[in-house]
């Protein structure tokens, strides 16, 4: 029997390495899918949390004194109240002002507490809440 002068691959040895490039592109392409939806979350968590800063802020510079839900300016009843508003589709802010203990005026504490909800699509991803806090002086 004479020697053949074999050359290439056989055919079983295709198919593994095919076998291996396709798992490797599935695992590939899985990556790609969750890294585009935790950018998509990202995005949704730095809106609220700057959506809440900025509520936050806001409430901190208004005068307390004293505090009253409607504020009434012209019976001396102003500043900072509990709420609720829509800044954008999607998106709910709620936020609480309320005394700390038993401290009394001038140095009377209260605390801030905004709370932002964002709804986003997809079936998966559901609705995300980001909460900030913080305290100020009469």
């Amino acid at each position: 029997m004479g020697t053949r002068d074999a050359r290439g691959f056989t055919l079983i040895e295709v198919l593994i390495a095919v076998a291996i490039l396709v798992v490797a592109l599935l695992a590939f392409l899985g990556l790609l899918s969750q890294g585009s939806l935790n950018v998509y979350l990202g995005g949704g968590q730095s809106k609220a949390t700057s959506y809440a800063r900025q509520m936050a802020e806001q409430l901190r510079n208004q005068p307390i004194n004293p505090p009253c839900n409607p504020p009434a300016p012209l019976a001396g009843c102003f500043g900072p109240t509990n709420g609720t508003d829509i800044p954008e589709v999607g998106i709910t802010r709620t936020w609480t002002v309320a005394a700390v203990g038993a401290t009394v005026s001038p140095n009377r504490l209260w605390r801030i507490t905004v709370t932002v909800n964002v709804r986003q699509s997809g079936a998966t991803v559901g609705t995300q809440s980001i909460t900030v806090e913080t305290m100020r002086a009469e």
